[in-house]
């Protein structure tokens, strides 16, 4: 269900690929894969590089991106989005793609591929909510305790697919999918999920002939609005406050109006994107499997300390009898 577009040409998105970026860019593009755990650095920084945006814009991001509230809210997303899609009616693809000529084994790689992209979508439509808010009048901030703040595991997990893409000007079947993608989503380009899923042609037209039988169902439409107000709450709710004046993005040589319309397009696409892929996940998976991440993250376990109930700036009201120090402590044991 990915954003519909105007119906005009959209203007191509400028972006700065790894191969054409300069030291800071490439350093910041390794900390955004790890950050965001993910193997390769998503459209939406490639395009605030093209702007000269990218480094204010991940200074500002970073500190919300790296905490468990913002990997939870991205779970919430894709959950939603999952619960959409079957409400959506969607059938299992599986036969489907065996009759298309695709084995066993070639399943498990498409279904590996829907899982990178499945997982992603949700964490940069909640980058695109926070980035949106900050670079207004600024989000989060909300103090919510050690878990929510609690940091997320940097790296890619070690089960997650390596990302391969296939050329954006393909032909034959490939390419008639591809002209479809560039022109319903108005980003003017083919988003790396299709370029990804674009090794399995036949899928991908099956696929995505699927999802767009659905976009001018009530419920479709309902569910887009859903999934960005659900991002925007979450948003707010971040315990890392975010704020991005325009004077860092000036004097980082970005034009602060270009940047705002930049972080919108991605903004109103990405819901699209996220029920697109929650759509491609239960045709091969099934709902439960589709609600869950897929990759999620084993936390650590966090102090006792961490959940007392007595602030420690509080004083504690003793009972009769308890001792007030160690030495109080030992004689009573003496006594004992």
């Amino acid at each position: 269900m990915a954003g519909k577009s105007s119906g005009r040409a959209a203007e191509r998105l400028a972006v700065v690929d790894e191969t054409q970026a300069d030291r800071a860019t490439i350093e910041a593009y390794e900390l955004i894969t790890r950050k965001m755990r993910v193997g390769r650095v998503p459209l939406l920084f490639k395009a605030l590089a093209a702007e000269q945006a990218l480094l204010p814009c991940w200074n500002a991001m970073r500190p919300a991106i790296r905490v468990r509230a913002f990997e939870e809210a991205a779970d919430d997303l894709r959950a939603r989005a999952a619960r959409a899609a079957v409400e959506l009616g969607c059938p299992l693809i599986e036969t489907q793609l065996e009759w298309a000529g695709y084995d066993v084994d070639e399943i498990d790689e498409i279904r590996g591929m829907v899982d990178v992209f499945h997982y992603l979508d949700a964490k940069l439509l909640m980058a695109a909510a926070v980035l949106s808010q900050a670079l207004r009048e600024g989000v989060g901030g909300v103090k919510r305790g050690p878990r929510a703040e609690q940091r997320v595991p940097r790296g890619v997990p070690q089960e997650m697919e390596h990302i391969e893409l296939v050329p954006e000007d393909s032909n034959g079947t490939l390419g008639k999918s591809f002209r479809s993608i560039r022109a319903h989503l108005g980003l003017g380009l083919v988003p790396d999920d299709f370029r990804a899923l674009g090794r399995w042609p036949k899928y991908l037209e099956l696929a995505w002939r699927d999802a767009r039988e659905r976009d001018d169902e009530p419920r479709a439409r309902s569910a887009l609005k859903e999934l960005m107000q659900q991002a925007d709450d979450a948003a707010q709710q971040l315990p890392e406050r975010v704020h991005l004046p325009e004077e860092q993005l000036r004097a980082a040589g970005a034009d602060p109006l270009r940047v705002r319309a930049l972080v919108e397009r991605f903004r109103k696409a990405l819901p699209g994107l996220v029920l697109d892929l929650a759509l491609f996940k239960v045709q091969l998976d099934g709902a439960q499997q589709a609600r869950e991440s897929p990759f999620p993250v084993r936390w650590k376990y966090i102090s006792s300390d961490d959940y007392n109930t007595v602030p420690l700036e509080e004083e504690v009201k003793l009972r009769a009898g308890d001792p007030q120090s160690l030495e109080d402590a030992d004689s009573a044991g003496d006594n004992g």
